[in-house]
């Protein structure tokens, strides 16, 4: 077995330049949302942020599915919560003194089956659904995703003029 460690030794001004406007975009996401997001939505759209600056000419950047895969999710969400609801189902499965988050795996399995028939892969948007499940129903974290993805594709827009895929 051997491992092939190729260092990419052309590194650029837009390696640097991307890098940064990704880190402060993020920062701003973050701070913008830290009174009501959590750690799984941040490390979403975390994860979209780098997409979008270090690689944005990539199809899952394209509007349908950077803003198709999040409402994906978060319809995927409401979904799933209402007929939890609407069961009286606890979104927590008991096994040995241990909880499990059933809720979360559902949304995910769920959320990535409607992208992939929909055409809307953005598969950080998968993850929205997990941050979505994690907590309880909270239209202003739904408006702040949106938000936050208005902002990446207005990023996007900028960063396919100005900037270039970094991979």
């Amino acid at each position: 077995m051997s491992f092939n460690l190729k260092i990419k030794l052309s590194i650029t001004r837009y390696h640097f330049l991307q890098s940064l406007l990704a880190g402060i975009t993020i920062t701003f996401i973050i701070l913008l949302g830290e009174a009501f997001s959590n750690n799984v939505i941040n490390a979403a759209i975390g994860s979209s942020v780098a997409l979008v600056f270090l690689h944005p000419g990539n199809t899952q950047n394209r509007f349908r599915s950077l803003f198709g895969g999040n409402v994906i999710a978060i319809i995927t969400f409401l979904f799933l919560h209402f007929l939890f609801l609407s069961f009286s189902q606890d979104l927590f499965i008991t096994i040995y003194d241990r909880d499990f988050h059933l809720f979360s795996g559902l949304s995910f399995t769920l959320c990535i089956l409607l992208m992939s028939i929909t055409d809307t892969e953005h598969i950080p948007a998968a993850g929205t659904s997990i941050g979505l499940s994690v907590n309880n129903i909270d239209y202003t974290l739904i408006l702040f995703i949106l938000f936050s993805i208005s902002l990446l594709y207005v990023s996007k827009i900028f960063m396919e003029k100005y900037g270039k895929n970094l991979f």
